[in-house]
This record gives C-alpha cells, sequence and structure tokens, in this order.
C-alpha cells in the first residue's frame, strides 16, 4: 500500500482552521490535486472550529489543520481546547501559520501538537509541505514525532 493510500485509510476527512480567504483557496486547491479523496472542511476561526468537532461523530480521528493566528479564538486557543478534552484529544493537529518563530514552534509542541508548518511564500511549495505533513501524520498518527522533526519543511 502506498504512504498516498495509507493516509487516506487513516484520516478520511481534513479540517483547515484558517480565517484568510486566499491562503484557503490555496490550500483547498492543493489538497484536492493531490488527496482527492480527502473531505475537506474549512472553518475561518477557531470557535466555528471547535463547534465543529464538538458536534460531529467522526468514525476516524480528524486531521486538523490549525492557523495561530483567527478570530474570536486563536488556534493556540483551539489547540489547547482539543487536547484538555477527552473526546477530542484523539484529533491530529497540524500548526499551519505564517509563523517561524521559535518561540511559537516550541510551544506548540510543548502543548500536544503533532507537527507545525511555515506557510510557504512560494505557492509551488504548498501542496508539497502539504504532503509531508499528511504523510508524516499517517507515518506517526497520534503519537508526536520527536522534536527535531515537528517543524515541516521544504
Amino acid at each position: 500500500m502506498t504512504q498516498k493510500k495509507m493516509a487516506q485509510k487513516l484520516f478520511n476527512h481534513i479540517l483547515l482552521a484558517d480565517d484568510d480567504p486566499d491562503d484557503c483557496d490555496f490550500f483547498a486547491e492543493a489538497v484536492a490535486e493531490h488527496f482527492p479523496d480527502l473531505k475537506l472542511t474549512i472553518s475561518h476561526d477557531g470557535a466555528r472550529l471547535i463547534s465543529l468537532l464538538e458536534n460531529s461523530q467522526p468514525s476516524k480521528s480528524e486531521l486538523i489543520f490549525l492557523d495561530l493566528n483567527m478570530p474570536i479564538l486563536s488556534g493556540e486557543e483551539c489547540l489547547l481546547r482539543i487536547r484538555n478534552s477527552n473526546d477530542l484529544k484523539k484529533h491530529v493537529i497540524i500548526i499551519f501559520s505564517t509563523s517561524s518563530n521559535p518561540a511559537d514552534i516550541q510551544k506548540t509542541y510543548a502543548l500536544g501538537a503533532n507537527y507545525f508548518i511555515t506557510k510557504p511564500v512560494v505557492y509551488s511549495h504548498l501542496p508539497v509541505l502539504i504532503e509531508k505533513a499528511i504523510l508524516s501524520a499517517s507515518r506517526t498518527y497520534h503519537r508526536q514525532p520527536p522534536f527535531e522533526n515537528f517543524h515541516i519543511k521544504m
């Protein structure tokens, strides 16, 4: 079984929480091209993400791409709520942020995120990073990787 097929078997759904419409469009295009069998749901704020998670009964763990800077509830606040909830903590969370600040990377690792991606400036890098993140998450699943493998880069 290929890595992509394995990822699609583990995760049938991706949730993207990001308030930037352009970033959401680029992300959706990349997922549709590289993982067409995965369902994608987009939330434009953290409160909506938490509501979606609390009101759904997924058959498998969701794969969440979480922006740090969002209205209503920030990505960090969402991460804390998810990791502190017995019903939600099973989800795999990949931070998807413009930040490359080492303090943000270290803090989100300490709070239990599974991976961290800095949004690329060059669009053509985005599908590569998303694919790397999904494949990495399919290998480690719920486990956090060692810190040196946490920040996924080109």
